[in-house]
């Protein structure tokens, strides 16, 4: 694996968090994965902050070891070319989206995982390679994450809405703070951020009408 390049201290940040929630996760013998992980009428009843909590638990070793390899290929090269503040973003922007289409979809299904986040990466990164002209079959993480999101179908109790809503409001945010900026800079330049962030509200304000 390559190691990680300097600049990327978000990424680091949130696989720190991620580890460090699934340490407690034993800790507390379950009782932190109790209290943080989604489920509809829980978050109906006014828990809501299990929609991002709910992104830093895991259910196993496998689970958490493939989200973080997952995060540690591209979370870097993301926000290297990126910056921070639209990494960051797109990263809880792609969490949000997971989760309101776990709470449309999906609302009786306990859900944990940083899939749904990791997963809008790698929509942000498909957006990215192509709205500059480049396959994004030539990433060296396409095939992991064609895996990740058929996992779902063929193995029962992973959710599919949370890696599916993921990877669309990753995609989405990338089109708007990435591919729209490049193609018509002169008309929309220094507005990606502003752009960027409208988008991960209107996600949340979705999040809570759905409720």
């Amino acid at each position: 694996m390559p190691s990680l390049p300097k600049g990327c201290p978000v990424t680091l940040t949130i696989m720190a968090a991620n580890i460090l929630f699934f340490a407690g996760q034993f800790a507390t013998q379950d009782m932190l994965t109790n209290m943080g992980l989604l489920y509809g009428p829980l978050v109906q009843d006014g828990q809501y902050w299990r929609m991002i909590s709910s992104g830093f638990l895991h259910g196993s070793i496998l689970h958490i070891a493939f989200n973080m390899y997952l995060l540690y290929m591209l979370g870097p090269q993301l926000e290297s070319a990126l910056g921070s503040v639209r990494f960051s973003l797109m990263y809880f922007g792609a969490l949000i989206g997971g989760t309101l289409a776990v709470l449309s979809f999906g609302f009786m299904q306990p859900t944990l995982g940083a899939s749904g986040a990791v997963l809008g990466l790698a929509g942000a990164m498909f957006i990215t390679l192509w709205g500059r002209g480049i396959s994004p079959t030539k990433s060296p993480v396409f095939g992991l994450v064609v895996l990740n999101l058929g996992l779902p179908l063929l193995i029962p109790g992973i959710s599919f809405w949370g890696h599916f809503g993921g990877v669309v409001a990753g995609g989405a945010l990338a089109y708007v703070m990435v591919w729209l900026p490049e193609h018509s800079r002169t008309r929309r330049g220094g507005k990606n951020i502003t752009q960027g962030g409208a988008v991960v509200l209107v996600l949340t304000v979705a999040c809570f009408a759905v409720l």
